[in-house]
């Protein structure tokens, strides 16, 4: 691990390391419901006022492929909307780093 040099990347390193520990924790739920979901031990208790969002047609089969395909797609586009915005709050945070550094540096 390298040496920290200052306190603005003291600062940075907590953020990403915040920001990893986030991203973790995230993923870790998601595999917990992923087994949950697979072993079939779907909880019975919804609060009041959530939607049903399972696509019911005649024939079960279909009706069980229609809705792990609409979860399939949605836990892909909310991986790719969760790595794009990961990516731009990074770019961002690392702006700001280098701005902090360039103002400090300038009132040196």
């Amino acid at each position: 691990m390298k040496r920290i040099s200052n306190i603005h990347d003291l600062e940075y390193e907590k953020l990403r390391l915040r920001v990893r520990q986030l991203e973790l924790e995230k993923q870790m739920t998601r595999s917990w419901k992923h087994i949950k979901a697979e072993l079939g031990f779907v909880a019975e208790t919804k609060p009041s006022g959530q939607i049903n969002n399972t696509i019911k047609t005649g024939n079960p089969v279909l009706s069980g492929l229609l809705n792990y395909g609409a979860s399939f797609l949605s836990h892909k586009l909310g991986m790719l909307a969760g790595k794009k915005i990961e990516s731009t709050a990074e770019l961002l945070l690392e702006r700001l780093v280098a701005k902090l550094a360039s103002r400090t540096a300038k009132k040196k």
